[in-house]
């Protein structure tokens, strides 16, 4: 990656020094692009929730994971979920209506996730910051669904192969708020006790799914 080859001074106030590049024989002022809360993009501190693949329950409206933040003061912006079919299982699969919706209260029983970190020098998640599988209460819904959408659990079908092999359906930053590599970074905002969970609409047991969920936090 190439950096700032020279330097300018600035001098309002005490000054400063502003980072230039060479080109053509010109110096050119180097910029650091922020995002709409004034961070320097790429400089949040990512945590990644990996939810192993588990299979589908035949009982509709089933919440397969939500994710709540209860802390008093930080805010959680989600940037990426992705659903990952499960194309190593053999089953009879069918087509599966999913729904996401913000939450009002955490929920309760299921599997507690543990974040990952993509930098082992960062700090640890906030302990007031969850996420879980398939809880069995709480995950109270506020409002309407934000997404609906369907994917086939059939592991032969050649949309969910590509889907899989990809890896997994972007939910979020190609379909709710623009593509992040062009830099658009806002994502879905969790301030205090709000949160979101996804719902396994079809009553049906055909089929398995993992989760990648990332989020930064402020």
């Amino acid at each position: 990656m190439a950096q700032a080859n020279d330097s300018i001074l600035v001098t309002p106030g005490s000054g400063a020094t502003v980072a230039t590049q060479l080109a053509n024989s010109k110096e050119y002022q180097v910029m650091c692009v922020a995002d709409e809360g004034g961070h320097i993009l790429g400089s949040k501190d990512a945590y990644i929730y990996a939810i192993a693949s588990q299979v589908h329950v035949a009982s509709a409206n089933t919440i397969h994971w939500d994710l709540f933040n209860a802390d008093a003061a930080l805010l959680v912006r989600v940037v990426s979920i992705k659903q990952i079919p499960n194309i190593a299982t053999a089953v009879t699969g069918v087509v599966f209506s999913w729904q996401l919706f913000r939450t009002s209260a955490v929920g309760t029983g299921g599997s507690a996730q543990t974040a990952w970190l993509p930098d082992l020098s960062q700090t640890s998640l906030d302990a007031d910051i969850t996420c879980r599988s398939k809880p069995t209460g709480g995950a109270t819904t506020s409002g309407s669904s934000i997404k609906d959408y369907a994917l086939s659990s059939e592991e032969t079908n050649t949309a969910t192969i590509q889907i899989a092999s990809q890896g997994g359906l972007e939910l979020v930053n190609q379909s709710l708020t623009g593509d992040l590599t062009n830099g658009n970074q806002h994502g879905i905002l969790l301030r205090q006790n709000q949160g979101l969970k996804c719902v396994q609409v079809t009553n049906s047991a055909a089929g398995n799914t993992g989760w990648e969920i990332t989020i930064t936090v402020e």
